[in-house]
């Protein structure tokens, strides 16, 4: 019943793609999001898609210009408002099947931001804290808090009785420049 639905409302791709942006930003509750909260946001919180499709969904919406980079910020290219989302909205698990994975050797240089969360990660599975745990946990304070990814990660390493002030000048600088 689901896949019929779809096909009725859906009549072209970039229709889909537009419900499937918007869906994602008002679950966050964001206009703007970074790459790496919009593929852990896909992938982790809403559990659509694994984080390796998720990246290709990415270059689809910025290539149909669904949604707009600006430096290492994306956002909706159409205005949010404009777009019904059915409520329970989630995009169909075929609509990836055409598209090509990108190749490893065309992906950029992490921003200085993903470095912090990778270290702050590191940090937390040298606690026993698994990657994905991890990851809910931070999406979750963040989400709660309204804050940026890698406060949240200084939140939870805190609670776990980690000593984050080595941590706290690097995140400033971080958080400062956005």
């Amino acid at each position: 019943m689901r896949a019929v639905l779809y096909r009725i409302v859906f009549r072209d791709n970039v229709s889909l793609l537009k419900y499937t942006a918007a869906a994602f930003f008002r679950n966050k509750g964001k206009s703007v999001v970074t790459e790496r909260e919009f593929v852990m946001g896909i992938s982790m919180d809403l559990r659509w898609m694994p984080p390796a499709d998720t990246e290709v969904l990415l270059s689809l919406l910025l290539s149909e210009k669904v949604l707009e980079k600006d430096g290492e910020y994306l956002r909706p290219a159409f205005d949010l408002r404009s777009v019904d989302v059915p409520l329970g909205f989630r995009p169909p698990a075929d609509m990836l099947k055409k598209e090509k994975r990108p190749s490893s050797a065309v992906r950029t240089a992490p921003a200085a931001g993903d470095d912090m969360l990778s270290e702050l990660m590191a940090e937390a599975e040298g606690l026993g804290i698994k990657r994905k745990d991890f990851i809910i946990s931070i999406n979750s304070i963040q989400k709660r808090i309204n804050a940026d990814i890698e406060i949240a990660a200084l939140l939870m390493l805190r609670e776990n009785g980690v000593d984050v002030s080595g941590h706290l000048d690097k995140v400033y600088d971080i958080i400062s420049k956005r």
